[in-house]
């Protein structure tokens, strides 16, 4: 965005016929300025607007070894305070525009919607942004994120581009497989929910799965596998668990996710409810339950845990906390192992 697209930004603004998403960005950068419009600026507000903007000027001048003469007629006056405030104005439009607007996207993700002919939405709000495919398919895009997407899916596959994060509740369809293509990265479902998060100062892609099954893998349309490694080609995950996937090293690393939720139903809706009080229960239904629910596996290192036992009401915690009080009821440890979580400890006889 130049000067001349900020000015003509303001004309539309100003006449009304601004569309909603730019009425927004001009709001949040009124708001950035002082909170209300230019009409409403205080005579103090104005004098500290224009004592900055005379300082900057001054000091490029002094480099330049340019004299300033300072106008100081009313009518200069007035005219000066507001282009120093347009001027601040402009300065914060640039950076708030900047960090919402979406960067440069990918090679991969150009090449995929141009040849593809695909229809692209952009997210150039500090919100999500939700975008519903004729499938049915709910996604959320985040701040500066990308989606290309076809009009029509084709008969045997349903497949988008991503540049960016995203949240993709995937309509259950087992004939059309859902393909996400993000970088060197696909993401292939049939219906589930999922997020997709690109760390570019880590250089490294994160998929973490909310219901279903996912598997990640390399593009071999990007990148050139030997039979080898077409036979070991991605991950499988399941609910809570994440694969990292580091562009540089093009290792696969899987783990469980920073919060597990209880596991959801293919309708949506929580599995059979459990109860989480406990009255001197041995701690072998106590993980049961717990496993059963989050979807994750608990080890133990020592059979003889398995006979501890343990009375609390644990219902409200996270799962991490569930294990914490757990452990320092029964004098035991925990450790994630992965995406599986191991129990150490002595155990009873």
């Amino acid at each position: 965005m130049n000067r001349n697209d900020f000015k003509q930004l303001l004309k539309r603004y100003v006449a009304g016929t601004a569309t909603d998403e730019e009425k927004a960005l001009i709001d949040h950068w009124y708001d950035l300025l002082y909170n209300d419009s230019l009409t409403a600026l205080s005579e103090v507000e104005l004098n500290a607007i224009e004592q900055e903007m005379w300082d900057s000027i001054e000091q490029e001048a002094q480099l330049a070894k340019e004299p300033i003469s300072h106008q100081k007629t009313p009518v200069g006056r007035m005219i000066f305070r507001w282009a120093a405030a347009a001027a601040a104005l402009t300065a914060i439009a640039f950076g708030v525009y900047s960090l919402f607007s979406p960067a440069q996207p990918s090679v991969a993700y150009k090449q995929g919607k141009e040849q593809n002919k695909l229809t692209e939405v952009a997210n150039t709000s500090s919100a999500t942004k939700e975008v519903q495919l004729e499938d049915g398919t709910l996604i959320r895009l985040q701040p500066a994120a990308r989606l290309a997407y076809p009009n029509h899916f084709t008969a045997d596959k349903r497949e988008v581009y991503l540049d960016g994060e995203a949240f993709f509740n995937v309509a259950k369809d087992p004939a059309k497989p859902f393909l996400v293509h993000s970088g060197n990265l696909v993401t292939q479902v049939l219906g589930t929910s999922f997020t997709i998060k690109p760390d570019k100062e880590t250089n490294q892609v994160i998929v973490s799965v909310k219901t279903g099954r996912v598997a990640v893998f390399e593009d071999t349309k990007k990148i050139t596998l030997n039979n080898e490694q077409k036979k070991n080609n991605g991950i499988i995950i399941t609910p809570n668990q994440k694969v990292v996937y580091d562009e540089e090293t093009r290792h696969f690393t899987t783990s469980l996710v920073e919060n597990p939720e209880p596991v959801l139903t293919d309708e949506g809706s929580n599995i059979a409810p459990f109860s989480f009080s406990f009255e001197e229960a041995n701690l072998s239904t106590v993980l049961e339950t717990l496993s059963k629910f989050y979807g994750i596996d608990i080890l133990v290192e020592n059979e003889n845990i398995y006979q501890c036992r343990f009375t609390g009401n644990i219902t409200t915690q996270s799962l991490y906390e569930k294990l914490s009080a757990i452990c320092q009821a029964t004098n035991h440890q925990y450790e994630i192992k992965g995406t599986k979580i191991l129990i150490k400890g002595r155990g009873c006889n």
